[in-house]
C-alpha cells in the first residue's frame, strides 16, 4: 500500500449517502475506520493478492478493496446488511457540494401579494401558512400539500422547496394558492408525533373551509393539490366535500404497506449498482413484521413479537443491532398504526371532482409498474379522471439520474419543467371549463 491514508470514499445506498474514511497503521495490520455514530474503529485488516479487506460489525459494513499501480485510488465493494455496493476511495477528501439556494427557488419582486395567515387546525392549535393572491380577481385556488414527515409549508427538503415553486407558478397564472406548515412543523402548532394521516386530512379540511370564508375567493372554485402522502391527504378530503372544483395527487402510493414488498424493496439498491445479497431472507422479515403489526394483538404484546423478528435478525445478520429498539418503538406510532389499516386507493373510488393522478417513470418509491395499475382500477369509472406518467422523472418529480432516493439532494433541480407544464395546464383546462380526458400518458 503506497499511502496510509486517510482514504475517503462515499457509500451510496440508494436511500442514503454516508462518507467513509480510513487509514491504515504502518505495519497495515490494522485499519482504522472513521464513523459518525460509533467514532473510530480499529479493526484486523487482511491482504490478499493487491486487495485490502476489513469488516466492522458494529457498523454493519464489509470493504474488499483493490488498490491501482499507482496507489491513487481504491475501489471495490461494501457490504452493508443484505446488499452490497460498488465504492471508490481517494486519498484526498472531496469537497462537499454547495448547498446554497437551488436556482428554481422562487426569487421577488413577485408579481402577486403573498401574506402570512393563520388559520384553526382540527386540534384547535393554529396553522402557520403563506397565501399568495394575483393581483386581478384569481382564476381559482389551490391548497397545497406536502409529501410524508414533519414539513414546512414549502416542503423544504435539501435545500429544495417544491411547494413554493408550485404556489409561485399556480400564482402567476392568476391562481390564488395556500400552503401551510404541517401540525408541529414550523410555525403551526401541535404535536407532530402524535398525527396521523387522518389528521392532516382534518387540517385541510379546516384550510378549506378558511379560505371559503376569504372574500376574495369563490368558494365553488377551490381545488385541492398534494405530492405523495398529501396527494392521498387532497384525495380523501376531496372525496368527501363535493364542493370541491379539483384534486391533483402527485406520485401517490397505490398500495398498502407491505404489499408490494417483493417487487419494490430493493429498487434503489439496484439503481446505484448494488445487488441484494439475501434478498428473499430480507423481504421475508419484513413480510413477518408487517403480519405481526396487523394480527391485532395488544401493543406490548405486539412490542414484544417484534423485538424478537428484529434479535433473530441481528443474530443472521440482517438488521442492525442499534436499530432494533427505534424499529420496536414504531409499533406504537400513532401515524404508522394508523397508515398500516389506511387504504390509500379507497376515497380515489369516491371522488367526483376532475382529478389528476401523476406518476413518474423513474419513481422508486411508489413505482408506476406497482402503483399505477391500482388507481386506475380505482378510477376506471370517472369520467373526469386523468392520469400520467410523466418519463424520466424520480418520486421527487426532478429529472432523474438513477431514480433513487439518495439522488434529490445531489440533483440542482427542484422540479421537472415537465412536470410543472403537465399539471399547471391540467389545472388551467379545469378552470376555463375544458373536457378533462379519463385517462393520458405523458
Amino acid at each position: 500500500m503506497k499511502q496510509q491514508g486517510p482514504w475517503h470514499g462515499e457509500l451510496d445506498t440508494g436511500i442514503v449517502r454516508m462518507r467513509l474514511a480510513f487509514r491504515l497503521d504502518r505495519g497495515a495490520q490494522v485499519v482504522h475506520l472513521q464513523t459518525r455514530a460509533l467514532g473510530e474503529l480499529t479493526l484486523p485488516v487482511r491482504h490478499e493478492q493487491g486487495r485490502i479487506a476489513f469488516a466492522a460489525p458494529q457498523a454493519e459494513i464489509a470493504l474488499d478493496l483493490t488498490h491501482d499501480a499507482t496507489g491513487a485510488r481504491l475501489t471495490g465493494f461494501c457490504r452493508h446488511l443484505a446488499a452490497r455496493y460498488p465504492i471508490s476511495f481517494q486519498p484526498d477528501a472531496p469537497a462537499p457540494p454547495p448547498r446554497g439556494l437551488r436556482p428554481q427557488t422562487p426569487q421577488g419582486p413577485f408579481p402577486y401579494t403573498s401574506e402570512e395567515v393563520v388559520f384553526g387546525g382540527a386540534d384547535g392549535t393554529p396553522r402557520a401558512g403563506t397565501l399568495s393572491r394575483p393581483h386581478g380577481p384569481p382564476r381559482g385556488a389551490v391548497i397545497l400539500n406536502s409529501w410524508y414527515g414533519q414539513t414546512d409549508r414549502d416542503q423544504t427538503t435539501a435545500g429544495h422547496k417544491p411547494l413554493a415553486i408550485w404556489a409561485d407558478e399556480l400564482t402567476r397564472r392568476g391562481f390564488a394558492t395556500l400552503r401551510f406548515d404541517k401540525r408541529g412543523a414550523g410555525a403551526s402548532g401541535g404535536v407532530f408525533l402524535e398525527t396521523t394521516t387522518a389528521d392532516l386530512v382534518q387540517d385541510l379540511a379546516c384550510a378549506v373551509a378558511w379560505l371559503r370564508r376569504r372574500p376574495e375567493i369563490d368558494p365553488l372554485r377551490i381545488g385541492v393539490m398534494g405530492h405523495s402522502e398529501g396527494g392521498h391527504v387532497a384525495a380523501d378530503v376531496a372525496a368527501d366535500d363535493p364542493d370541491i372544483a379539483f384534486c391533483v395527487a402527485m406520485t401517490p402510493t397505490g398500495a398498502r404497506d407491505g404489499e408490494t414488498m417483493l417487487s419494490d424493496l430493493f429498487l434503489a439498491v439496484r439503481a446505484v449498482g448494488g445487488e441484494p445479497v439475501r434478498e428473499m431472507e430480507v423481504v421475508d422479515m419484513y413480510l413477518r413484521l408487517f403480519a405481526i403489526e396487523r394480527a391485532g394483538a395488544g401493543l406490548d404484546e405486539t412490542m414484544v413479537r417484534v423485538r424478537r423478528v428484529l434479535e433473530a435478525a441481528v443474530d443472521d445478520g440482517l438488521h442492525m443491532a442499534e436499530k432494533v429498539e427505534a424499529r420496536t418503538a414504531l409499533v406504537a406510532w400513532p401515524w404508522r398504526r394508523h397508515w398500516l389499516a389506511y387504504d390509500p386507493t379507497a376515497a380515489m373510488a369516491r371522488l367526483t371532482c376532475p382529478t389528476l393522478v401523476v406518476f413518474a417513470e423513474r419513481d422508486l418509491q411508489t413505482p408506476p409498474s406497482s402503483h399505477a395499475p391500482r388507481i386506475r382500477a380505482r378510477l376506471a369509472g370517472h369520467p373526469q379522471a386523468a392520469v400520467l406518467e410523466l418519463k424520466g422523472l424520480n418520486h421527487f418529480l426532478q429529472t432523474a439520474i438513477t431514480g433513487a432516493p439518495s439522488e434529490y439532494g445531489a440533483i440542482a433541480e427542484t422540479l421537472a419543467p415537465s412536470a410543472i407544464a403537465a399539471v399547471c395546464g391540467w389545472i388551467e383546462n379545469v378552470a376555463d371549463g375544458h373536457d378533462v380526458k379519463a385517462d393520458r400518458n405523458g
